[in-house]
């Protein structure tokens, strides 16, 4: 069951802040609830003192499901992410945690990529398991069968 979702993304100096907040939005759906969204945007520094902006979304719950069906509808729409996704599921496992990394420029274009990069989008989907163990097993299950990859 998922439990919650974060979303990230750096702004670069070089960056528009509000373009990368429009690549983000990509994958929030129209039908979620923006008063259960919460948004926050971290000034800092990059490794060489540069200043950079840390976008972090975060929505738990019901509307954290519906934008779990979106992108999981997103990553479906493009045969080569499911390709990818199947073959490294189990790297992006850990715990209860599914972790995937979008292509940031095109995700602004409105397109899904899932990419290894650095200029990315980030997502951990946060899953709730009861059972004690196994929960990667459990989390790579719900994936899965969310994208209808047959895992072998």
């Amino acid at each position: 069951m998922l439990n919650s979702i974060k979303i990230s993304a750096i702004v670069h100096a070089t960056e528009d802040e509000d373009k990368v907040l429009e690549a983000i939005e990509f994958f929030i759906p129209e039908d979620v609830d923006e008063e259960k969204i919460n948004l926050e945007v971290v000034e800092t520094q990059g490794y060489f003192g540069n200043p950079i902006k840390i976008i972090n979304v975060s929505v738990e719950g019901k509307e954290a499901k519906k934008i779990f069906k979106h992108i999981m509808d997103l990553i479906k729409s493009n045969e080569r992410n499911l390709n990818k996704l199947k073959k490294d599921l189990r790297l992006r496992v850990e715990d209860n945690k599914f972790y995937v990394r979008f292509d940031k420029q095109r995700a602004y274009l409105g397109e899904c990529k899932v990419v290894d990069g650095d200029d990315v989008i980030r997502t951990v989907f946060n899953f709730k398991i009861f059972t004690p163990k196994n929960k990667e097993e459990k989390v790579k299950e719900i994936v899965a069968k969310e994208l209808g990859l047959e895992m072998g």
